[in-house]
C-alpha cells in the first residue's frame, strides 16, 4: 500500500505536470517562422520565393543573435535555416535541472562522439551539441563565465586587429547581456539593457557553501565575480549563470522573443540542413542549398524523405555561416572549402583551398572525485530532485520552480566553482590553469556527462555525496580535427578529440584532481565526507592518476576553433579579422568555430560577443 505522504506527492504531480504545460506556452509558427512540423512544400516555398540579404546557416546561439541584429531596422531580408527541429522552449530546456534529461536526447543532442584516441586507451569521447534554435544554449549547464581578458587579447594577436582585445570586446560582453543580480558596483563590468539574462542561482544547497568554506580553509581567496576583469579571476564563488527567475535564458528566448519571430524581413526554416553553399566564377557566394527534412519517421528510426532545395542572395548579399564547431567546417568541406586532400576523397571540387578548415579543435577536458556521504550530511542535491525510491520528479521542487522560480530545479547543479593555478605555473601573472566546480551530489560514475544519461537517470536511489569536476581551463593541446567523409550533409563528420593530445595538459589534470582531493579534507567538507568512489582509495600515484584521467576524462561542453580566425598570411587560418572566409567572396563565419584560442570559462558568453561583434561589422560593410 502507497504511504498517504506519497499519494498527496502523486496527486500534485497529476495536477502540476499538465498545468505547467500550460502555463509554458509552446513553440508556435508564425509568419515567416516554419518549423520541422511544417510540410516540405512549405517550408521549401519560403526558402526559394526570393532573395535574401543575408542567408544565415545554422539557428544556433550566433545565428539567433545574427537574426536579431540584421533585421532590426527592417531595411535587410534575413532568412535563417536551422537543421534540429527541437522544440526550443520546451519545459525540458527551461527547467534548469532538466539539462541531465537533455544530453542524447534525439530531439535535442545531435550526439557526436569522437574517434578511438590512442593516447586516451582508444577511448570515444561523447560531445553533446544542441539540436534546435539556439543550439548549444540549450542544452549546456548555463554557467556564465566569460575568461579573462588576456584570453581575447591573443585572438587580437592572431589576427592583428586591435579591437579583437578584451577591452574592446568587453563591449559587445555586456551589449548582449541583461545582468540581474543587484549591486550597482558590478555595472562597470556587466551590461543592462541586453536580450540576454545573467543572474545568480535562486538555490543553494548547504554542501555548497560547505565547498566555499573548505576552499578558504584551504588557503585560497574568495571572488563575488569571476566576470569582473578589474581583478585576478582566480579565487572560488559562485558562478552566475543564464537565467531568467529561475528559467533558462537561451539564445532562442533572448533574442527570437514572438515580437523578433514576426518581423516581416526575417524568415526562419526549422529541419533545413544547409548542403553547400554555392559559389559563382568570381568564387562570390550566390546561396546555399538546402536539404528539407521530414518529421515522419520509418521504422529505422529515419527520415522518410528530403526536399532539395535552393536559397539566393540579392547582388551583394551575404551567407554567413553558424553551424558551430563541428558543423561550420563541415559545411565548408562541402562547399569545396578546405584542405584539397580532404576534399578529393570526398569528391568535392575545391572552390578555395584553406588547409587549416577542420583544424585547431579545442575543447576543455574533465575529470571528477566523488564522496559518499556521511548519514548526518545535508541531503544532495539529486536527494531533493525526487520522490524517494523512484525517478520522478519531486512535485514540491516542481512547484517551487513554476510558481516563484526557485528551489533545487534552478540549479544546473555546478554553479559553486572557481579557478586556481595549477602546480606547473611559475607566475602570479598568468592567468589561472585550471577550473573547479563543486556538485553538491554524488557521481555515479567517474566519466561525467558521458554516462549521466546511460546510468545517472535511470538510477532510483542516489546516494548522497558530493564530487568536485576538474577541468583543464587553458588547455595547450589543439591538435583535434572535424573532417567530412562524405559529400552527404546529413552524414556526421569525423572528429578527433583534442584531449592530452599535449601531455602538459594530463600533468594539469593530476595536479588539479591533487589539490581537489585536498579541498576535500579540509574540516568543512571533510565532517561530511564518507568513502571516496571516484578516483578511490586505491588510486595514490601521479602515475596511477594519469591512468584514471585518461580512462574517464569527459568534454566540459566548450568546442571552438575549427574555422580560425587570422591573417592571410597565416596558412592555417580560415577567416580574417572581419571573419570574412579567405579566398572566396560573400561568405562570413560568425560563430565559436572561428575562436583561434579557447577561453578560460564557458564558451556561450563568448559566442554571443563574437555574433554582436559580427552583427556590427555586417552593417557597416553593407
Amino acid at each position: 500500500m502507497v504511504p498517504p505522504v506519497l499519494r498527496r506527492r502523486w496527486l500534485m504531480a497529476v495536477v502540476v505536470l499538465p498545468l505547467s504545460s500550460a502555463l509554458l506556452s509552446p513553440q508556435r509558427s508564425v509568419p515567416g517562422m516554419l518549423f520541422g512540423s511544417s510540410s516540405q512544400k512549405a517550408r521549401a516555398k519560403i526558402v526559394e520565393e526570393k532573395a535574401y540579404d543575408y542567408i544565415i546557416a545554422g539557428g544556433g546561439t550566433a545565428g539567433c543573435v545574427l537574426a536579431n541584429r540584421l533585421t532590426e531596422d527592417g531595411t535587410k531580408s534575413v532568412l535563417m535555416l536551422e537543421a534540429g527541429e527541437a522544440q526550443s522552449d520546451s519545459v525540458l530546456v527551461k527547467i534548469p535541472v532538466a539539462v541531465l534529461k537533455l544530453f542524447k536526447s534525439k530531439k535535442f543532442d545531435w550526439n557526436f562522439a569522437t574517434e578511438p584516441a590512442p593516447h586516451l586507451d582508444e577511448r570515444s569521447i561523447y560531445l553533446c551539441r544542441g539540436k534546435g534554435l539556439g543550439g548549444s544554449s540549450l542544452v549546456n549547464v548555463m554557467l556564465y563565465t566569460r575568461g579573462a581578458a588576456d584570453d581575447f587579447d591573443k585572438w587580437a594577436d592572431a589576427c592583428d586587429d586591435p579591437t579583437w582585445k578584451g577591452a574592446h570586446l568587453v563591449d559587445y560582453f555586456k551589449k548582449a547581456e541583461n545582468y540581474m543580480n543587484n549591486g550597482d558596483e558590478k555595472k562597470n563590468w556587466h551590461g543592462t539593457d541586453g536580450p540576454s539574462a545573467v543572474s545568480d542561482v535562486p538555490y543553494v544547497n548547504p554542501l555548497s557553501t560547505s565547498f566555499l568554506e573548505a576552499t578558504e580553509e584551504a588557503g585560497y581567496r574568495s571572488n563575488d565575480d569571476f566576470n569582473d576583469w578589474s581583478k585576478p579571476q582566480d579565487g572560488f564563488g559562485r558562478f552566475q549563470v543564464s537565467q531568467k527567475r529561475g528559467r533558462r535564458e537561451s539564445a532562442y528566448s533572448a533574442y527570437l522573443s514572438k515580437e523578433v519571430r514576426n518581423r516581416e524581413n526575417l524568415d526562419v526554416v526549422q529541419a533545413a540542413s544547409v548542403a553547400k553553399i554555392n559559389f559563382n566564377k568570381a568564387k562570390a557566394a550566390t546561396g546555399v542549398d538546402v536539404l528539407l527534412t521530414s518529421r515522419r519517421n520509418n521504422n529505422n528510426g529515419k527520415d522518410d524523405s528530403t526536399k532539395k532545395a535552393t536559397a539566393t542572395l540579392k547582388e551583394k548579399g551575404e551567407v554567413i555561416l553558424t553551424a558551430g564547431a563541428i558543423g561550420s567546417p563541415q559545411i565548408l568541406q562541402l562547399s569545396g572549402v578546405g584542405d584539397p586532400e580532404v576534399l578529393s576523397k570526398i569528391g568535392v571540387d575545391a572552390v578555395a583551398e584553406r588547409p587549416g578548415v577542420g583544424l585547431n579543435l579545442q575543447d576543455h577536458p574533465a575529470c571528477l572525485v566523488s564522496h559518499f556521504s556521511t548519514d548526518d550530511a545535508p541531503k544532495s542535491h539529486s536527494t531533493k530532485l525526487r520522490i524517494p525510491g523512484t525517478t520522478l520528479t519531486n512535485p514540491v521542487a516542481l512547484v517551487k520552480w513554476l510558481f516563484a522560480g526557485r528551489g533545487p530545479l534552478t540549479s544546473p547543479g555546478c554553479d559553486h566553482g572557481g579557478f586556481l593555478r595549477s602546480s606547473s605555473q611559475s607566475s602570479l601573472k598568468e592567468d589561472p590553469d585550471v577550473q573547479m566546480r563543486f556538485l553538491a551530489t554524488k557521481s555515479i560514475t567517474p566519466d561525467g556527462m558521458s554516462t549521466i544519461a546511460d546510468e545517472y537517470l535511470p538510477t532510483p536511489n542516489h546516494p548522497n555525496g558530493f564530487t568536485i569536476q576538474t577541468i583543464c581551463a587553458r588547455p595547450v593541446s589543439n591538435r583535434g580535427k572535424v573532417v567530412a567523409t562524405s559529400s552527404d550533409p546529413l552524414a556526421k563528420p569525423k572528429i578527433e578529440t583534442p584531449f592530452f593530445s599535449d601531455t602538459k595538459d594530463l600533468e594539469v589534470m593530476v595536479d588539479a584532481l591533487k589539490k581537489a582531493r585536498g579541498i576535500m579534507r579540509q574540516p568543512a567538507l571533510r565532517k561530511y565526507a564518507g568513502p571516496e568512489e571516484f578516483p578511490g582509495p586505491h588510486v595514490t600515484s601521479d602515475d596511477q592518476l594519469r591512468q584514471y584521467a585518461k580512462h574517464t576524462v569527459h568534454t566540459a561542453n566548450a568546442l571552438v576553433g575549427t574555422c580560425k580566425l587570422g591573417t592571410h598570411a597565416d596558412d592555417l587560418a580560415v577567416v580574417d579579422n572581419n571573419l570574412k572566409v579567405i579566398g572566396v567572396n560573400n561568405l562570413r563565419v560568425c560563430d565559436s568555430s572561428v575562436m583561434p584560442v579557447l577561453p578560460g570559462g564557458q564558451t556561450a558568453s563568448s559566442t554571443l560577443a563574437v555574433a554582436e561583434k559580427a552583427a556590427d561589422i555586417l552593417r557597416l560593410a553593407f
